[in-house]
């Protein structure tokens, strides 16, 4: 359970997700190239990441967590939120590229199966490196510099996002279709 005094506690949680979401990316790169990948399920892992890691997770800490951070004097031009940042736009792109080589799957493109699969390693590969550097580097660094204040606001701020922004049924479903992908490829609810 979360620290509910450490926003970065929740973050970390997300991360756990996130982490089960990229070992589902990773069997579905396996299986990319067979003669019937799941393209239902690739769907499906491409929506958690759009809907879950990027706009839920990577919304909180580009729209809040990020800009405290800079106010307490952390570079928004360089050091780690500005490799943050260009992480998450590296990630997009990946994504992006995964959504591509998806529709051309549907279409029966030759091919389309590996630049799936590259796309998907490419971002796995990204985001477990980049969980890392943010659990490890990034979010200590937080918990040292932030005030009780800003991180009791960030908590409130946080939980606002989930009610309000994206709200808390959507990533219950969210989390459902999460711990549905990782059953069907023997991953396990972690």
């Amino acid at each position: 359970m979360p620290d509910p005094r450490q926003p970065t506690s929740e973050l970390v949680a997300e991360h756990d997700n996130i982490l089960t979401l990229l070992g589902v990316v990773e069997r579905l790169a396996e299986l990319a190239e067979e003669p019937t990948p799941p393209l239902d399920d690739m769907a499906a892992a491409i929506d958690l990441i759009r809907r879950y890691a990027d706009a839920l997770h990577h919304g909180k800490e580009e729209q809040l967590l990020f800009p405290r951070l800079e106010e307490a004097g952390l570079p928004p031009g360089g050091g780690p939120v500005a490799c943050m940042r260009h992480e998450h736009e590296e990630g997009r792109g990946y994504v992006a590229a995964m959504d591509d080589a998806l529709s051309e799957l549907r279409a029966g493109t030759e091919g389309a199966g590996a630049s799936f699969a590259r796309a998907a390693l490419a971002y796995v590969h990204l985001l477990r490196a980049h969980i890392e550097k943010e659990n490890c580097v990034l979010f200590p660094l937080a918990e040292e510099m932030l005030s009780a204040e800003t991180k009791e606001e960030l908590c409130a701020r946080f939980a606002d996002v989930e009610e309000h922004d994206v709200g808390r049924e959507a990533v219950k479903e969210l989390l459902a279709t999460l711990h549905r992908l990782a059953e069907a490829h023997a991953l396990g609810a972690r």
